[in-house]
């Protein structure tokens, strides 16, 4: 029986039974843990959720659940890494390790938006690059399912940003 993880648009296949493979591994290392990944965003998103949301910020919500997502993100890319024999710890495959300092502190809420509108469409590459170099089914579909909620993600960043405009 297959299980599932359930997103807010897709169902991803847990990948089980499948070989060990250091390459895809280091694919989806770096899309989970590296400077651009998905534990990045969630950090950087959590951070503006958290120094918006006193001032009952509408953005502090949208931050917040793309932020919890990205760690949903990060969840599936971690059990995969696993699945293939890799070890998900915080750190990309150039040995960059993940920390505060991928965040980025600004306070102004449309430099905010730019970050994460840039950081949205840098992932979004990694993830489409990624997908043209795995074959393995169950990953690309994993992967094309995360895809499809990074680019919702970008759209509501870009639709807040023109509010504000």
């Amino acid at each position: 029986m297959k299980e599932f993880f359930v997103g807010e648009n897709n169902a991803y296949s847990k990948i089980n039974g499948i070989k060990h493979n250091s390459y895809y591994q280091g694919l989806l290392q770096n899309l989970y843990a590296g400077n651009d990944g998905e534990m990045a965003n969630f950090l950087q998103l959590s951070y503006q959720s958290f120094i918006l949301s006193p001032f009952g910020s509408s953005q502090a919500k949208v931050f917040t659940e793309i932020a919890e997502e990205d760690f949903l993100h990060a969840k599936y890319l971690a059990q995969a890494i696993i699945s293939l024999g890799g070890d998900p710890i915080f750190c990309s495959t150039q040995g960059k390790w993940l920390g505060g300092r991928v965040v980025d502190y600004v306070k102004g809420i449309k430099q905010m938006l730019g970050i994460n509108i840039e950081a949205k469409e840098k992932l979004i590459i990694d993830y489409k690059t990624t997908l043209t170099k795995i074959e393995e089914i169950e990953i690309k579909r994993m992967i094309e399912g995360i895809l499809n909620e990074e680019e919702n993600h970008l759209l509501k960043l870009k639709s807040v940003f023109r509010s504000l405009q």
